[in-house]
């Protein structure tokens, strides 16, 4: 059995074709541009604050992690603070792919999945916030 070439770039082509269909299908729904504006916002101020973190410790070690029953639990590299804003970003391409296959079904999903990507970062931020508090109080 042969691989034909031009097979491979047609089913390639109409693929990409399906692909830019269905993102600009959804970009067209305008609470998804609401949330995105948002989304995309508020994991900017993540990577802000991730980076005016890093750049006020004057040490390699930071606390990363405080329990208030039993104190420092984690403490790492200063670098390792990028994970927080890299874990919002990555919920939001997550469920904006789940969202592409699933948008045309429902529209409670793009309220629900973009909610829940808004709701992280949220809490991302009072994550970045609280290493701030912990490390410069």
């Amino acid at each position: 059995m042969a691989i034909n070439s031009h097979e491979i770039l047609n089913y390639l082509y109409l693929g990409r074709e399906k692909l830019y269909q269905s993102v600009f299908g959804l970009l067209g729904f305008w609470p998804v541009k609401v949330y995105l504006s948002l989304l995309f916002t508020f994991n900017i101020i993540n990577w802000l604050l991730a980076y005016f973190v890093n750049q006020s410790v004057s040490q390699n070690l930071v606390v990363l992690h405080y329990n208030v029953n039993l104190g420092v639990n984690l403490i790492g590299n200063v670098s390792e603070i990028y994970v927080i804003p890299t874990l919002g970003l990555a919920f939001i391409i997550i469920n904006f792919l789940l969202l592409l296959n699933l948008h045309p079904r429902s529209n409670f999903l793009v309220h629900l999945l973009l909610g829940f990507s808004l709701l992280v970062n949220l809490f991302l931020i009072a994550a970045i916030f609280s290493v701030y508090l912990i490390n410069f109080r």
